[in-house]
């Protein structure tokens, strides 16, 4: 089967890379030809080339890409298609709303709705990352899947993190809490100002390490800010003692699907987020990681993490299981095949 599958953003992107990227290998042990196209360009040329790949395909798979109704038949004209919701994109973010103000933000997300929708209706099959994004897809698709997002565990070889697991038991230093993540996620971020302030006060030498393409500065925390790079993520993520998810309870949260708990789970690290969106099926509480709601919460449970060593990989280490078992990309990669497969017949 011929499959292009096209992006918005480039390979580097989380959505493309962790939707997609990671399982083209796998796609065409099954037969899956899949060709990349990144529609981030808007030249007449690369519209047409578009629309040429989109009529030589048995099947389109679209991810996340909003275009306008116009613009989704000139390019795929009757090609059937697949489209992969990853986010709460017909939601505001706290980023734009930062950026831009409530009012031109919430216009912004109106308009976002009205091309998501009238793609939704036309997609042959909709891939969501989680049960909230099914729910909205429902409303305007007869055909909606819940695929969640996968983390490969190559890269965390159980040898590799078992010495990483050794090295936190020995750690004479304080506490690294890590936190990975993107620009637009930094306002989450620095939601935890207060219970991090108090945590690193507590404990001397413990500090927040932050993997980022950008970061925030928060006053009394001690930090090391490490730029996010594709060939030390994963040695950046097991060097870790603590990993972070915050999320506020809003329609945009929601739809967010847990990549940071996968990745955390996937090096052994121990666990604390929101209790919200996907979360809440990624984690088991006092299992697999901490739920934590208020700033009180956090602290006590960032306290518990950094204070009680063993306790905390105990918990690292029934998250990995979660993954080996759940949510690695050979199992997600096979479902997506099987999804693809059945959506071209």
């Amino acid at each position: 089967m011929r499959l292009l599958c096209v992006l918005s953003g480039g390979s580097e992107h989380p959505s493309s890379r962790f939707r997609i990227m990671q399982h083209l290998h796998g796609l065409r042990g099954r037969g899956i030809a899949a060709e990349v196209f990144v529609a981030k360009r808007r030249g007449v040329l690369d519209i047409a080339d578009l629309a040429r790949r989109a009529r030589r395909a048995d099947l389109v798979l679209l991810q996340k890409k909003l275009f306008p109704r116009w613009k989704l038949r000139l390019v795929l004209g009757d090609a059937p298609f697949v489209f992969d919701l990853d986010d709460a994109v017909f939601s505001v973010s706290p980023s734009e709303g930062e950026r831009y103000g409530a009012g031109p933000a919430e216009r912004r997300a109106a308009s976002r709705s009205r091309r998501l929708q009238a793609i939704l209706r036309r997609s042959r099959r909709v891939l969501a990352g989680n049960r909230y994004l099914a729910d909205y897809a429902s409303r305007f698709a007869s055909d909606v899947q819940v695929l969640p997002t996968a983390v490969d565990l190559t890269p965390f070889p159980e040898e590799a993190v078992a010495r990483a697991r050794a090295r936190r038991l020995e750690r004479r230093d304080g506490a690294r809490i890590g936190w990975i993540g993107s620009r637009p996620s930094l306002p989450y971020l620095a939601s935890l100002a207060g219970p991090l302030r108090a945590v690193c006060a507590r404990y001397p030498d413990t500090r927040l390490v932050q993997i980022c393409n950008a970061f925030t500065d928060l006053p009394g925390v001690p930090m090391e800010k490490k730029i996010w790079d594709a060939q030390r993520e994963a040695s950046d993520l097991m060097d870790l003692d603590v990993g972070l998810m915050p999320l506020d309870d809003t329609p945009f949260s929601r739809g967010k699907c847990g990549l940071k708990i996968l990745q955390y789970h996937a090096a052994g690290v121990p666990v604390i987020c929101s209790p919200v969106g996907a979360n809440r099926d990624l984690v088991s509480e006092g299992e697999s990681g901490l739920f934590a709601h208020t700033q009180g919460e956090w602290e006590d449970g960032l306290s518990r993490l950094v204070a009680d060593r063993p306790g905390a990989m105990a918990l690292g280490e029934r998250g990995r299981r979660v993954v080996s078992e759940r949510f690695e990309a050979s199992l997600i990669g096979s479902r997506l095949a099987d999804l693809l497969l059945s959506a071209a017949a």
